[in-house]
């Protein structure tokens, strides 16, 4: 599976947007239920205050709290309780805790409040609070335990509250924060896309670099490339020049040596000029397809009009000699436009028209068409035709069908060439009128 820059990008924004916002529930979370609990205990402390105020000693010496303003103390088990403690006195308890005193933890020094979680006899967990505090001069001074409760189920049913609230908005947040990070990801990504496009238009011939500007971070990249296409441009044409200047300069030699054989003949050593001869005409094949091969250049991106290129080929196909002259049929449309620059569309249509005039009884069709989502050049002729089972043979490289017609069975397998380098593709056909069709086919552009 390849790997992708975007997924991973997009991967680790959702995991740091995950744990930051899980981090940041958590945290909130327990900051809301310590601060509702520290409300909680301030109201506690005033009900503290409140039974502290409101204590009196009976005609017995017992403890007495006169009734407090908040109905809850009366009403039983309604959530918030006081009691009133004192060793070896009876308990003094809220009408709401309904005779049942809480286990509450004592204060160690008169005054200091203590906080205390706690249950009641029917196993309801409270928040309490209390204190010690003495009544009375010594050495009759009196020590009595004060708290008050209430019910810890509205602190966690608060807390829960905000919760689902809280969850809710973050979930919300959490997708918001996905969609900017996607956009995040599309937008600083999209330079490398760019490149990547004009990349594929450098490959495809229409462009030969790539065109700017781009950002900062990218424009490096970029110009590494453009250093590499130029270094594979100039590398190409010295690999061409070479083997241009190779070809050209073995061809003198082997005129030389066909020089030497017709003398040899003329001695009478007719195997020995034969054989040499033979020799000489493979090296010299070899030698023009090498030549062929250095005409063929990859796409430049600037196509030419076919119309123009195909009646001046024509202008000068009909000027080579030939027995019977041969009327020519153009039809091109102006729109027509082909991968190929000047030069190889030149070339392409030399050899093909240049083998419809070798062939062609009376007419040679020149036209071009759009159809199917490809544009096309077709020549074809009223000559003798080809055999389907040659076509093959046609296009393959020093193979020529009849050996009295001139030339040296390159020029379809040329064509072939300078067509594949730019895209495009060559079909053989019979014509409707009889001869061979050479359809040059290419995508055509929307």
């Amino acid at each position: 599976m390849k790997s992708s820059l975007a997924v991973r990008l997009l991967l680790l924004s959702l995991v740091t947007i995950a744990r930051t916002l899980g981090t940041t529930a958590l945290v909130l979370n327990s900051l809301f239920y310590n601060y509702f609990e520290d409300r909680i205990y301030s109201e506690l402390n005033q009900y503290l205050k409140q039974v502290t105020a409101n204590i009196l000693i009976d005609d017995d010496g017992n403890v007495q709290v006169k009734d407090l303003p908040d109905p809850r103390f009366n009403l039983p088990f309604s959530g918030l309780y006081w009691q009133v403690t004192e060793q070896g006195h009876p308990d003094v308890l809220s009408r709401s805790l309904w005779g049942r005193a809480i286990d509450m933890p004592v204060a160690g020094q008169p005054g200091q409040e203590i906080r205390a979680a706690v249950n009641s006899y029917g196993g309801v967990p409270l928040l309490a609070l209390g204190w010690t505090i003495l009544l009375g001069d010594p050495p009759d001074q009196r020590t009595v335990n004060l708290s008050v409760a209430i019910d810890q189920s509205e602190v966690i049913s608060a807390a829960s509250r905000f919760r689902t609230t809280f969850l809710q908005w973050l979930s919300l947040i959490f997708l918001a924060l996905v969609l900017a990070s996607w956009m995040q990801v599309r937008l600083g990504l999209a330079p490398l896309e760019s490149i990547r496009r004009k990349v594929e238009l450098v490959r495809a011939g229409i462009s030969k670099r790539l065109a700017g500007p781009f950002p900062r971070e990218v424009q490096p990249l970029a110009n590494e490339v453009n250093e590499l296409l130029d270094l594979h441009e100039t590398s190409l044409e010295s690999a061409r020049a070479r083997a241009s200047d190779l070809a050209h300069g073995l061809k003198t030699p082997l005129t030389v040596m066909l020089t030497l054989a017709r003398d040899l003949r003329a001695k009478g050593q007719n195997e020995t000029a034969q054989e040499i001869e033979e020799q000489v005409e493979s090296m010299r094949h070899y030698i023009e397809r090498e030549l062929a091969r250095t005409r063929t250049r990859p796409p430049s991106g600037q196509g030419a009009p076919a119309g123009k290129v195909v009646h001046k080929m024509v202008a000068a196909i009909r000027k080579f000699p030939r027995e019977t002259p041969l009327e020519w049929h153009v039809d091109i449309p102006g729109d027509l436009v082909t991968p190929f620059d000047e030069h190889d569309l030149s070339e392409l249509l030399g050899n093909t028209l240049d083998n419809a005039r070798k062939w062609a009884r009376h007419q040679v069709f020149v036209r071009g068409y759009h159809k199917d989502g490809e544009s096309c050049l077709e020549v074809s002729d009223d000559g003798p035709g080809v055999p389907e089972d040659m076509y093959q043979a046609v296009l393959t490289r020093g193979e020529r069908l009849d050996p009295r017609v001139q030339g040296q069975g390159l020029g379809l397998a040329i064509c072939v060439d300078l067509a594949e380098s730019c895209g495009a593709g060559i079909a053989l056909s019979r014509s409707d009128h009889g001869g061979l069709s050479v359809k040059i086919c290419w995508p055509a552009k929307n």
